[in-house]
């Protein structure tokens, strides 16, 4: 955690573009619906962008301009399904970014956080949408501390948070009891 305060302190510009992206990551489990959920996404993926680039971790910053571009086109899919050869053709994408600008174990978290919100985004039921992202919010988590970022950190931990609760009330039991039959024991 000292080393996300210290890389804050350090790059505070960084920062900034961190606390907009994080606000973007954090804002889209409250999204109600698919395309909402999406484009608020984007905003994240940009912010994230210009983060990392400002950082010098050029995997994430691959990463997060590959996911940026497929949920573009993921925000067509549903209604033009022909256009899943674009989405899937951009997942080489993903690899190949995370392996030209390798960097050890951040890039590995990069590649695989990446991976698992391209699969998520592709989801038309908006649950798979969001454990598949949540599981990914996960992994960049581990990402965000060994890069020491910490608007990152925040926003892995808060989004996970948000998007807990939202699958909880979109998915959990009610508090209801059963109606009875009148007149029935």
């Amino acid at each position: 955690m000292d080393q996300a305060v210290n890389v804050t302190t350090l790059h505070p510009i960084a920062a900034c573009a961190g606390l907009v992206a994080m606000i973007c990551f954090v804002a889209w489990p409250l999204c109600r619906t698919r395309p909402a959920m999406l484009v608020t996404y984007i905003g994240n993926n940009l912010g994230f962008m210009l983060h990392y680039t400002l950082l010098g971790q050029w995997t994430a910053v691959v990463m997060n301009g590959v996911m940026a571009l497929q949920t573009v086109v993921a925000l067509y899919l549903v209604e033009r399904p022909r256009l899943g050869w674009v989405y899937y053709s951009l997942m080489p994408a993903l690899a190949g970014g995370s392996l030209l600008t390798w960097h050890g174990l951040p890039s590995l978290l990069a590649g695989c956080a990446a991976t698992l919100s391209a699969i998520g985004r592709v989801q038309v039921n908006e649950i798979h949408l969001r454990v598949w992202l949540l599981t990914s919010a996960a992994i960049w988590l581990a990402h965000d501390l060994a890069v020491g970022s910490l608007p990152g950190l925040a926003a892995d931990m808060l989004s996970m948070a948000t998007g807990v609760v939202m699958i909880l009330l979109r998915t959990g039991p009610t508090c209801r009891a059963p109606a009875r039959d009148a007149g029935v024991d």
